[in-house]
């Protein structure tokens, strides 16, 4: 039999666990918001946790129907006893029972009432918990939706009510998922923003209301936005959501230490230092303008389709539809490249092994991961199989250059908000461990496998030209000039993902082999 003194050990310890779990970052784990291919997982995930809960459920009603069902036989025993309490105590055997019953089963309910339900589901949870996003995780996606918002220029109480970038979805955030937006904001000093979050879940609350065990206070919440308004200098309007919170609890004393020390601010012109860094940023930037369709249609008359047959004697057999789209820096659109199964079986063949996309550091010398860029993506080498030999002779077809030395094909997948913040693709090195034997990158080739229901788009914003993803077909750009110098017009980015799963697949070539394919160099590199 267990005694209470060793129940509250147990419980104080898986609570502890429990609390460790919580914050843990499991070491080398991958990031769960960066591609919607690896997001499909946690699904299946919150699954298993659902089922626990209702094993954990069953063993609660289980419990109760013992306590239940024990009421009613020793309700009825007590009410006979009351009814005639003389001649019930009178009988050597009612007394009997009923002292074995005071020293005895009473002291076996309160043991079985101390007993803890559900340590099982609480030891499952806390095995699945390696599985789960963290903290960081967490961040991630409240950046994601911060990017989202500010590229586009939602409002937060359209995307809360799931109001799109001017399209109705069915779905809705809840006062936890924009308090948690607010929170993580307002620790990343992105003040401006947490404060249209914060705003937000005050007024969820007063529409909605949590259950246990989830919920939170509205004084909770004001006294956050409190703060954020503080950070921003705005004194005033600090002081009436404290006098709002003191309406409903009038003796709170933290609320009245506020209120005291607002008004001294105000009264002494008091400012928050670190208000500069939660300002509202300038006008609309060209990146902006691109992914949101805002560049104006080219003026360019010389811009045209047509079918390529010319590029590979094979396009005199089966010409591409090809649309140019820019002169300067040389730049075309091939349409209906890739084939539906082809689309399917490179999906197949990535989402296995999609790991976290990096960026080349100049400064460190090798691959890093950046908030700059989140996506995940995987490689394949020329002759990984048919399809890979088939992608690479297409690839050569369209552009006339020889693949010899280029880089090896990188699939990516995007998640939310997913994007590839303003880069050059060149490496602009001479004589390093990335150029010595290939060369620089002469051209990318950037396959569409996807449709983006909204965003997603390719943006150059120094020539004003937007790209937005249409499913099997492909970009092609020259990154060096005439010359070999590198071209900074070709400066480009992937826009945020608002609503879709972005697929594409990038072939980056290489200089060094087109010596025949495109002599007019003037000078040796």
């Amino acid at each position: 039999m267990r005694s209470s003194k060793w129940l509250l050990p147990v419980r104080a310890l898986l609570a502890y666990q429990v609390l460790l779990l919580l914050l843990r970052r499991v070491e080398g784990e991958e990031s769960h918001c960066t591609s919607v291919a690896g997001m499909v997982k946690l699904l299946d995930l919150e699954a298993r946790l659902i089922d626990n809960l209702e094993d954990y459920a069953a063993e609660l009603e289980k419990k109760l129907e013992t306590v239940r069902r024990s009421i009613n036989s020793l309700r009825l025993e007590n009410d006979r006893a009351r009814g005639s309490t003389e001649e019930y105590l009178s009988n050597p055997l009612n007394a009997f029972s009923l002292i074995r019953r005071m020293n005895r089963d009473w002291i076996i309910w309160q043991l079985y009432m101390d007993d803890p339900v559900g340590i099982a589901q609480v030891e499952r949870i806390q095995e699945l918990r390696e599985h789960m996003p963290t903290h960081t995780d967490v961040e991630e996606a409240v950046t994601a939706l911060d990017r989202i918002q500010s590229t586009y220029g939602l409002n937060v109480s359209d995307i809360a009510q799931g109001l799109l970038n001017g399209k109705q979805y069915n779905v809705s955030l809840t006062v936890l998922d924009t308090y948690a937006m607010a929170q993580i904001l307002f620790d990343q000093k992105n003040y401006l923003a947490a404060a249209s979050w914060i705003y937000q879940s005050a007024v969820l609350m007063e529409v909605y209301t949590l259950a246990a065990p989830l919920q939170i206070s509205k004084n909770e919440v004001r006294m956050v936005y409190t703060e954020t308004l503080l950070k921003l200098n705005q004194n005033a309007d600090a002081l009436k959501v404290v006098n709002i919170a003191l309406a409903d609890n009038p003796q709170d004393i933290k609320l009245l230490l506020k209120k005291s020390e607002i008004e001294t601010m105000i009264r002494t012109g008091t400012n928050n230092a670190a208000a500069a860094k939660g300002q509202a940023k300038g006008g609309t930037t060209a990146y902006q303008m691109g992914c949101r369709g805002q560049f104006p249609p080219s003026a360019d008359g010389k811009l045209y389709c047509l079918y390529n047959r010319t590029t590979s004697a094979f396009l005199m057999l089966a010409p591409l539809k090809m649309e140019l789209v820019g002169l300067d820096p040389y730049m075309v659109l091939y349409h209906d490249v890739l084939s539906a199964k082809e689309i399917k079986e490179l999906q197949g063949m990535a989402t296995p092994g999609l790991t976290r996309a990096t960026v080349f550091q100049a400064s460190s010398g090798r691959n890093e991961v950046v908030k700059t860029r989140t996506s995940k993506v995987a490689w394949f080498p020329d002759s990984y199989n048919p399809l890979t030999v088939r992608l690479n002779a297409r690839i050569a077809d369209m552009t006339g250059f020889n693949l010899y030395g280029s880089e090896m094909l990188q699939l990516m997948n995007y998640g939310l908000g997913g994007h590839y913040d303003q880069h050059y693709d060149f490496f602009n090195t001479i004589n390093s461990n990335l150029t010595a034997m290939s060369g620089d990158r002469i051209a990318t080739v950037l396959f569409y496998l996807t449709d983006v229901e909204q965003g997603g788009a390719t943006v150059f914003p120094n020539i004003r030209k937007a790209v937005f993803p249409q499913r099997g077909s492909v970009i092609m750009w020259y990154n060096l000039q005439d010359n070999g110098q590198t071209d900074n017009k070709t400066l480009h980015a992937a826009c945020p993902v608002i609503v879709g799963s972005k697929w594409v697949c990038n072939k980056w070539i290489r200089e060094r082999e087109q010596i025949f394919s495109r002599p007019c160099l003037k000078k040796p590199i």
